[in-house]
């Protein structure tokens, strides 16, 4: 990272990347998996964007490996480097007032404090161990339907699934699909964690009226599930039922 380097500026430097090899927001979607929007946000700032979106795009747009692994070093050292706090403002110190014993007194007490603490900490470490972990997990229904025209709401054709990256379409990005993962309305699987991925929608936008619609949904929250294999997949909020959608209190994936 070099002097002054800021998210800011790591922002600016991802979007010219693109611009030097001329890839547009679409094209880098096509090549990356990672939805447009989603990597135009990636571009804006302020914040630092996703380390694994920068990453996959670079590789996608035909950046060296060399290179995109210097990004990721980048975007550590950004992540990791904090603003030092001023020091406090002091005063030259006086003589001692205390005598030599009455300071002895206050070293043993102190001492005496820190071996409790010490042992306190190793006895609840050692309770905490041999405690199995809690694990809030939720089931959740599927509702693998379409929203279309002013007020149906059918199956749809395909089935919803678990994916390895919260963005749309995922079925058509290469190893992105998890196998074994299909499920239709009325379907249920274990949420684990929950986390903001690409923004998708439910609905058939090309049907007509389908502003009108209550059943159309879009949203930019996502649920990892339990896969049959072990990993954490992803689906979108928008594919459950509707008593399932808003946030569940699920820990960040």
């Amino acid at each position: 990272m070099s002097p002054g380097d800021t998210p800011a500026q790591f922002c600016a430097d991802f979007l010219a990347a693109m611009q030097r090899r001329g890839v547009s927001f679409r094209r880098a979607e096509g090549l990356s998996g990672w939805g447009k929007s989603t990597i135009a946000a990636a571009t804006r700032g302020p914040g630092l964007p996703n380390v694994d979106l920068v990453t996959d795009v670079l590789a996608a747009i035909g950046v060296e490996a060399a290179d995109v692994e210097g990004w990721r070093v980048r975007h550590e050292a950004l992540r990791d480097t904090a603003p030092a706090a001023p020091p406090e403002p002091g005063h030259a110190p006086g003589p001692p007032t205390a005598p030599r014993t009455t300071r002895r007194r206050v070293e043993i007490a102190v001492f005496a404090a820190l071996v409790v603490l010490v042992v306190g900490l190793a006895t609840a470490l050692v309770v905490v161990l041999a405690s199995p972990p809690t694990v809030e997990t939720r089931t959740v229904v599927v509702q693998n339907k379409v929203a279309i025209g002013e007020g149906q709401l059918v199956e749809d054709r395909t089935p919803s699934y678990l994916g390895e990256r919260p963005v749309a379409r995922c079925a058509n990005v290469p190893g992105c699909k998890i196998p074994g993962t299909d499920v239709g309305t009325g379907a249920t699987v274990v949420a684990v964690c929950q986390l903001t991925g690409e923004s998708i929608t439910n609905a058939d936008l090309t049907s007509t009226s389908i502003g009108q619609n209550p059943n159309a949904a879009v949203s930019e929250l996502w649920l990892g599930a339990r896969a049959p294999d072990g990993r954490v997949g992803y689906i979108s909020e928008v594919y459950l039922a509707p008593a399932y959608r808003g946030g569940l209190g699920l820990p960040p994936c």
